[in-house]
């Protein structure tokens, strides 16, 4: 194999996986947040999206029954108490999940 057909199948190798990485990363990130107040008895579940994880955006996610994904405001925001009060609901059926299985 010649050395520039060599480097052509290197450089492709990486810039494949380069793409990979970063076309997966920008699917699960919420662009924008919405402080509606969102019903607890519609959620089932929350992940905490952080810029540390590639996003550009702090946010909770809360995941409904329906499988829907909401975007709210990160629970350390001031102006909207009730995300820390819905992810505690939710820790707390999480934990009482937890325990009836043991």
């Amino acid at each position: 194999m010649s050395t520039a057909a060599a480097a052509l199948l290197l450089f492709t190798a990486v810039f494949w996986g380069k793409t990979e990485a970063f076309s997966d990363d920008a699917l699960d990130c919420c662009l924008s947040t919405s402080g509606q107040l969102v019903p607890r008895h519609i959620v089932v579940s929350y992940m905490v999206q952080s810029q540390d994880t590639g996003c550009s955006l702090s946010a909770t996610v809360f995941i409904t029954r329906k499988g829907k994904r909401l975007c709210s405001p990160p629970p350390e925001h001031k102006a909207y108490p009730w995300v820390a009060k819905l992810i505690a609901h939710l820790e707390k059926l999480q934990e009482k999940q937890h325990n009836k299985r043991q």
